[in-house]
């Protein structure tokens, strides 16, 4: 009885993950090439 919010609780989470999910992916390969480019540009402020 006790478990039974938390239990709740994890499958409206699982629910939001796989709602997020494709969203997370779309955004990821830029946010990627976005790191890349600031790493780039402090390596050239460094050197």
């Amino acid at each position: 009885m006790r478990c039974q919010p938390l239990r709740r609780a994890l499958v409206s989470l699982r629910k939001d993950h796989q709602k997020f999910t494709p969203k997370v992916l779309k955004i990821q390969p830029l946010s990627f090439k976005l790191h890349n480019l600031v790493l780039g540009f402090f390596l050239m402020l460094i050197w």
